[in-house]
């Protein structure tokens, strides 16, 4: 026996029950007060919650490793303490040598400049149109540039208008 569900599409807002503030923003007067309210809350739950979920998982994890470490693992096995003690400071030397070097090569180099000024008609050529095109795309609040598969384009929109079709 399969049930057959029937949807409809409810084309009378009245119908649906709505509260009358959600579509009315009159009736929300200060978001930014119930922003902020939001943030306290999420910072007295950090206060006073994270520090015990915090040594709820210390204490757990602290039972786990001093079991597999110190009760279940033999002297002379691959994961002894001092095989992991060894192999943590390996790891914080290599860090260490790598960061030093990375200090000694770039310390007081500013390798990053500010570019080029580049004219306008080098960069009217470089995407294909002409002059005032360029003018009109630098202008503009909003641009959107629509490319062919080929990489060249096509045409652009400005401000959410279609402004000018480019001929290839």
């Amino acid at each position: 026996m399969t049930k057959v569900y029937k949807f409809y599409l409810i084309e009378d807002e009245s119908k649906l029950e709505l509260p009358e503030y959600i579509d009315q923003p009159e009736y929300v007067r200060n978001k930014n007060m119930g922003y902020s309210l939001q943030i306290v809350g999420w910072f007295v739950f950090m206060w006073l919650f994270m520090p015990a979920l915090t040594m709820l998982f210390w204490w757990f994890e602290g039972q786990t490793i001093y079991q597999q470490l110190v009760t279940e693992a033999q002297p002379d096995s691959q994961l002894s303490l001092m095989n992991i003690i060894v192999l943590i400071l390996s790891f914080i030397s290599v860090l260490f040598l790598w960061a030093t070097y990375n200090w000694v090569r770039f310390s007081g180099k500013e390798r990053r400049k500010t570019p080029l000024a580049i004219a306008v008609p080098q960069l009217a050529s470089s995407f294909k149109v002409n002059t005032a095109d360029i003018i009109n795309m630098q202008q503009a609040r909003n641009l959107t540039l629509y490319y062919n598969n080929k990489g060249l384009l096509e045409f652009f929109e400005t401000n959410h208008q279609l402004k000018k079709r480019i001929s290839a």
